[in-house]
C-alpha cells in the first residue's frame, strides 16, 4: 500500500498536470475565438460579393 509521502507526490504530479492542461486549453480556447473571428469575415465578404453579382 502506498504511503502518505507517494499519495501526496501523486497529487503535486496530478496538480501540476491540471494546470498544464488548463494552459493548453486556453490556448486553444483562444485559437478558436480567432478563427471564428476570420470565418465571420469571410461569411460577410462572400455575402457581400454575392450581392454585388447582377442579375441578383
Amino acid at each position: 500500500m502506498a504511503g502518505w509521502k507517494d499519495i501526496l507526490m501523486d497529487m503535486i504530479r496530478l496538480t501540476d498536470e491540471v494546470k498544464r492542461l488548463d494552459e493548453l486549453t486556453e490556448k486553444l480556447s483562444d485559437r478558436t475565438v480567432e478563427i471564428d473571428k476570420r470565418v465571420v469575415r469571410l461569411e460577410t465578404m462572400v455575402e457581400m460579393s454575392q450581392k454585388q453579382l447582377p442579375g441578383k
